[in-house]
């Protein structure tokens, strides 16, 4: 069956972190709040696959629970500052590569339909609306939204459903963390690993994919235009 769809990873695949970013921030929250900052740091650490599933909740609660964690009951006024520089730094933190919005807009012009399947936690959610993403996706699968982590083929059988294809029509782009790419290919996908600069490498790696490439760019490469375009 031929490629109709392409989905996406985030995090190292279209867009880095910028971890120093976020680390300085939580020295400020933890400042703040009046908590340590290691114990503060090291709370978001421990709790990052319940925050990826949603099983926290959203944004707000997340802070709540983690601050209560450290005996913390923190008033309205300080959940809205915490929240408020939450969003600021993340905003600066998530860093898209170069070639992620040309490409998107290519493959959107050569008729695939797109989509973004991510672990990730409500952070992403803002940012990925902020920068240009969303507006060039035709489905986002969010985990902490859909509750339900890569490799579980649930969050990509979510994905294909929304984009209204079968896992045999789509293409999966990923750095490979979390075994993402040996799962999509088990579903039938066409799997590709993309190296590129600043990829952290903090959940693992793939063994199972279709393609290597070194850089988004050459992802356009593998997909020729389709009869039907936008």
């Amino acid at each position: 069956m031929l490629v109709t769809a392409v989905l996406f990873d985030l995090y190292d695949t279209l867009a880095y972190l910028r971890s120093d970013l976020i680390d300085a921030e939580r020295r400020e929250q933890a400042r703040l709040a009046g908590v340590d900052a290691d114990a503060w740091a090291g709370l978001w650490r421990a709790n990052i696959l319940d925050r990826m599933r949603g099983a926290l909740g959203g944004l707000q609660d997340e802070f709540r629970v983690l601050l209560q964690g450290l005996g913390v009951d923190p008033s309205p006024a300080l959940l809205d500052l915490l929240l408020e520089r939450e969003h600021a730094v993340w905003n600066r933190a998530v860093t898209l590569y170069p070639e992620a919005l040309p490409l998107l807009d290519e493959l959107r012009r050569r008729g695939y339909r797109l989509g973004l399947v991510s672990n990730c936690s409500a952070q992403a959610g803002d940012v990925v609306r902020r920068n240009g993403l969303a507006a060039r996706l035709d489905a986002l699968t969010l985990s902490f939204e859909v509750g339900a982590l890569k490799p579980s083929p649930e969050i990509f059988l979510h994905a294909c459903t929304s984009l209204g294809v079968a896992p045999t029509e789509c293409m999966f782009v990923a750095d490979g963390a979390f075994t993402e790419l040996d799962a999509a290919t088990a579903l039938g996908m066409v799997g590709v690993m993309v190296e590129q600069p600043h990829q952290s490498g903090d959940f693992g790696t793939s063994t199972r994919y279709a393609h290597r490439v070194t850089g988004l760019a050459a992802i356009a490469d593998l997909l020729p235009p389709r009869a039907t375009s936008r």
